[in-house]
């Protein structure tokens, strides 16, 4: 009889340990504890278990609770950024802000255009295209500093003529002499709205739709 009692705790300690390496996704709290009540109940009266091992288990018990304590806190917090993060957007209406996405939305009003550079440029153009990729403005610019700097475009093409309105897309190229110079183009937007929707909320602007995530300044009027 003692040999099937020894066993059968060996076995429950072995399943016990297996069942640890697996990690905290494989083995909850309550099969924790099954499992040692069974070791327990099934241990040889005459040959209990050691002291120093089921305090080890006691122990990793302990850290297991706390990592599921740890990941219930951690899911709490995510939840919390995120009603965080939609307040702080509704906030932004009524704001002016810069965005580093191309696209933009011609309404029939004049926008700010501009660009974020490296390094300085002796020589550069802005170009618009329309919805199919066409060219139909470019402006030149010259003796630009490095960093930010905009330009108010009246919804016109190279020749004078207003642009119907419509979705396009900024381009922006510089160059140092010979030297390509990296160029990020901006779009300045007031914010008129908030589109809280899944997958990341949206700018409502008087020059488009912006994600949030775009934005890389804000200013108050």
């Amino acid at each position: 009889m003692a040999d099937v009692a020894s066993v059968s705790n060996a076995s429950t300690g072995a399943a016990l340990s297996s069942a640890l390496s697996s990690g905290p996704t494989s083995l909850g709290k309550e099969d924790f504890l099954t499992l040692m009540v069974e070791q327990l109940k099934n241990q040889d009266p005459m040959n209990p278990a050691d002291a120093t091992e089921f305090t080890a288990q006691l122990a990793q018990f302990s850290s297991l609770e706390q990592l599921f304590n740890i990941n219930d806190n951690l899911e709490s917090m995510g939840d919390t950024t995120g009603e965080v993060q939609r307040l702080s957007a509704l906030a932004l209406i009524g704001t002016e802000v810069v965005t580093t996405s191309s696209g933009f939305t011609f309404n029939g009003s004049p926008l700010k255009l501009g660009y974020d550079l490296d390094a300085p440029a002796s020589e550069g153009s802005l170009y618009i295209r329309d919805a199919a990729g066409n060219t139909v403005g470019s402006f030149p610019l010259s003796d630009m500093d490095a960093g930010r700097g905009f330009v108010e475009w009246d919804g016109t093409d190279g020749n004078g003529n207003t642009l119907i309105e419509g979705t396009y897309t900024l381009g922006v190229s510089a160059f140092n002499g010979d030297d390509a110079v990296a160029v990020t183009p901006l779009i300045r937007s007031r914010v008129i709205g908030v589109d809280l929707v899944d997958g990341g909320d949206m700018l409502v602007t008087d020059s488009g739709d912006f994600r949030l995530a775009d934005v890389e300044s804000v200013r108050g009027y």
